[in-house]
């Protein structure tokens, strides 16, 4: 046990997404005592069982915020709205860049020792280049999600500034393993239907990092961070798209992917937004999905290992067989 989070009160906001949850029981085991900030409480039982804190509320709801903050020596936001919820761009303004305001505001004004704040290496643009880093710029891209958690780093980066808020920003590449949704459990679901296909061959590119490799990187910043810098947590691998999503293939036994011109994918996204825009219903993929798809960017990671002691351990083929046992315990897979 590392004695850095042994006694001290901690919240954790968005305790039952896959980061948080994962975050929460670390730092428990490291001997925090941990309240964990949920929307709602029956989620949040396991954690619970394990010896957190439930305290109900919604990060929009400042005074709510400013009681769980109360006392605590520790933040970790994780609260948000991910890139795949189809939710309209205020909803995301109202969770990723007002919500994050509300936090790190209750959390300046208590005079906590530490905040840590998860943001994305999407800030850098869907058009990010090989070997970016920590100075490369950050660039919109008309994304509801990479521009707000954009703008929430400017939040909190604000704050340093003006209140001395000592925050470190970590930005994760795409995180996959048991308990993921986004990046492992909705590809699955799309090839068990018969509706996965590839842009443009599969040939972008993902540095993905497993969740556990990324918890490790998440404590590592709140230990040895500097306050109001920001570190790219990544796995070590590069893989095109095709290899990554032809892992679960192979584990549901299926043949190759079938795919399609970028060209076509944009056109049909451009096509389902419109039609999203009239009936209000979730469309299958936005543009920025696709494009997300045909980047060829990759990350580099070493102001986290110089830094932080950063070491991903995971390598793709071992993570992908940890999910494999997770998919059958769920009964996806024989």
């Amino acid at each position: 046990m590392n004695d850095f989070f042994n006694g001290k009160t901690i919240l954790v906001t968005g305790a039952t997404g896959l980061i948080g949850s994962y975050v929460t029981e670390r730092l428990l085991q490291e001997g925090g005592t941990v309240r964990a900030y949920v929307r709602h409480a029956p989620k949040a039982q396991s954690l619970e069982s394990l010896g957190a804190e439930i305290v109900v509320g919604d990060i929009a709801d400042q005074s709510s915020v400013s009681r769980a903050v109360k006392g605590c020596q520790l933040v970790f936001h994780f609260a948000g709205v991910i890139g795949n919820k189809f939710k309209p761009r205020s909803y995301f303004d109202a969770v990723n860049v007002e919500g994050t305001r509300i936090v790190a505001e209750a959390a300046s004004e208590e005079g906590i020792d530490g905040f840590v704040h998860t943001s994305t290496v999407g800030v850098y643009g869907l058009n990010a280049k090989a070997d970016t880093d920590e100075r490369s710029p950050h660039v919109p891209s008309r994304d509801p999600y990479c521009d707000t958690k954009l703008q929430a780093e400017r939040i909190v980066r604000d704050l340093f500034h003006r209140r001395h808020l000592p925050c470190v920003i970590v930005q994760p590449s795409a995180v996959y393993g048991p308990g993921d949704e986004t990046w492992t459990l909705y590809p699955i679901e799309l090839m068990r239907t018969g509706r996965m296909v590839l842009v443009s061959g599969g040939r972008g590119l993902i540095q993905p990092i497993y969740i556990t490799d990324l918890v490790d990187g998440i404590l590592l910043a709140a230990r040895h961070g500097r306050a109001g810098e920001s570190y790219i947590l990544s796995g070590s691998e590069v893989v095109t798209i095709r290899e990554f999503f032809g892992y679960y293939a192979g584990l549901l036994n299926r043949g190759s992917i079938p795919s399609v011109p970028g060209w076509l994918a944009l056109g049909l996204a451009t096509l389902f937004e419109c039609v999203s825009g009239v009936i209000h219903k979730p469309m299958p993929f936005t543009r920025c999905a696709v494009r997300g798809t045909m980047m060829h960017a990759t990350y580099n990671i070493d102001k986290a290992v110089r830094e932080l002691g950063f070491n991903p351990k995971m390598r793709l083929e071992q993570g992908m067989a940890c999910v494999d046992e997770w998919l059958k315990d769920l009964g996806y897979v024989e």
